[in-house]
């Protein structure tokens, strides 16, 4: 949803005068976020398949690009993600019987 006129002043405003907490970030926020994705996508599928690993790592990476390609590669990741966990919710890896 789009700002108001008013936020859209208010943000003016204050960025004028130096305040940044309204300034809505760029590149730097995403760029932040996507590697908190890959950290976590690392963290839970560490001792996993690696190629299941890599998999997931590389769906994380895509997912932080722009427009259907992105959602798609974020789909991926979910749909491997429950696939791993299997019925139960947990993450299994080779060997472990579901």
């Amino acid at each position: 949803m789009a700002d108001s006129a008013a936020l859209r002043m208010r943000r003016s405003r204050a960025h004028a005068q130096g305040d940044h907490a309204l300034c809505r970030h760029g590149p730097q926020d995403e760029t932040a976020e996507i590697s908190a994705l890959v950290e976590a996508v690392a963290a839970e599928w560490d001792g996993q398949d690696p190629l299941s690993r890599a998999m997931a790592l590389r769906l994380a990476r895509l997912a932080g690009g722009k427009g259907p390609a992105a959602v798609s590669a974020l789909r991926g990741l979910a749909e491997l993600a429950a696939f791993q966990r299997g019925p139960g919710g947990m993450m299994w890896s080779r060997g472990d019987e579901q």
